[in-house]
């Protein structure tokens, strides 16, 4: 009887030792199977803005603007249709053919009618906060995910919450795991500023930081599968800078496909803007696939797979301003 229970007892260990999740180990990569410098076609903005965030709902390509401004264009010949006025948000999403505007934890879900106007189909609240959660994505059935922003303390990752339930899960961790070099909790937060993007299928979901080549990616049960370190100049730095003015500005963005990661890294200091970024390519195993080197400052992407492409908004300096630029993949 003694031995039954010591094997139990040894079997329920490793059972629970089983479930754990394992430990995955930062890896360091620094070469880009495509690493090349790319000629644009620079398409003029009828209606300039900036800065120039562009998402796609179905055969509309839209900019959103300064001042709760939203410019809709033709897809893909880029054609002025017409602009309108977003109601208040303080971060905004795109997952399929809705647009989420995000503020104070409350979320709008829009969509685009057959006249180009966006039509308020659903609201819901994550959590009250006293300005924003930042951008909030869907998960699963009534199931989303965020960052958090500056108003949830505590230095998760992500957060996700069933809205039918009430579930609230929080996850990850930072590339500094202590927030001792810092004098305030808030301080720590907005130097390991972060975003997450979902795949389309809901399958995973990838954790991008701002101010480190830092790159974290999730299955949709919240386990770590991929923690990478882009371990390249310039400002190779695994750590984020105390003084702000020395900080670079890495991945300020994303768009994501069932296939790839899109980045984009400006690669520079955040209070002097220039014309050159980065475009990275890598899949959701953690690959690298391609670096993309552009003559622009980069505010946002659009890739379309299926066409080949990658539709962006930039500027190119030189009294410009902001403009569409649109180049051709070379890793598919």
């Amino acid at each position: 009887m003694l031995l039954y229970i010591v094997a139990a007892v040894l079997l329920s260990v490793v059972s629970c030792r089983q479930q754990q999740a394992p430990i995955v180990a930062v890896e360091y990569k620094r070469d880009f199977p495509v690493d090349t410098a790319i000629i644009l076609q620079e398409i003029p903005m009828e209606m300039p803005t900036v800065p120039a965030l562009p998402c796609r709902l179905g055969n509309r390509l839209v900019v959103v603007g300064s001042y709760q401004t939203a410019y809709l264009y033709t897809y893909p010949d880029l054609r002025l249709v017409r602009s309108c006025q977003l109601p208040s948000f303080a971060s905004h999403s795109v997952m399929g053919d809705e647009l989420y505007l995000e503020s104070q934890g409350k979320v709008d879900v829009y969509r685009l009618d057959h006249s180009d106007s966006l039509v308020l189909a659903r609201s819901f609240r994550t959590v009250d906060v006293p300005y924003s959660v930042g951008k909030v994505q869907p998960l699963g059935k009534d199931t989303y995910i965020f960052t958090g922003g500056f108003d949830i303390d505590g230095t998760h990752e992500y957060h996700i919450v069933n809205l039918e339930t009430g579930k609230w899960t929080s996850g990850g961790t930072f590339p500094e795991p202590s927030s001792a070099r810092f004098k305030r909790l808030k301080d720590f937060q907005v130097a390991y500023y972060h975003s997450i993007f979902v795949k389309p299928d809901r399958s995973a979901f990838v954790v991008t930081y701002g101010g480190v080549r830092r790159i974290h990616i999730y299955g949709v049960d919240g386990d770590l599968r991929h923690a990478l370190h882009l371990d390249y100049e310039p400002n190779n730095n695994h750590l984020v800078e105390l003084d702000y003015d020395r900080r670079f500005g890495h991945c300020m963005g994303a768009f994501v496909t069932d296939r790839y990661i899109y980045t984009v890294n400006p690669e520079q200091k955040l209070d002097r803007p220039e014309p050159h970024g980065d475009i990275l390519v890598l899949d959701w195993e953690g690959n690298l696939k391609a670096r993309y080197r552009l003559d622009m400052y980069i505010d946002g992407i659009v890739v379309d797979e299926e066409r080949n492409v990658i539709l962006g908004c930039g500027d190119k300096g030189k009294g410009k301003g902001r403009q569409f630029f649109r180049f051709d993949l070379l890793h598919i």
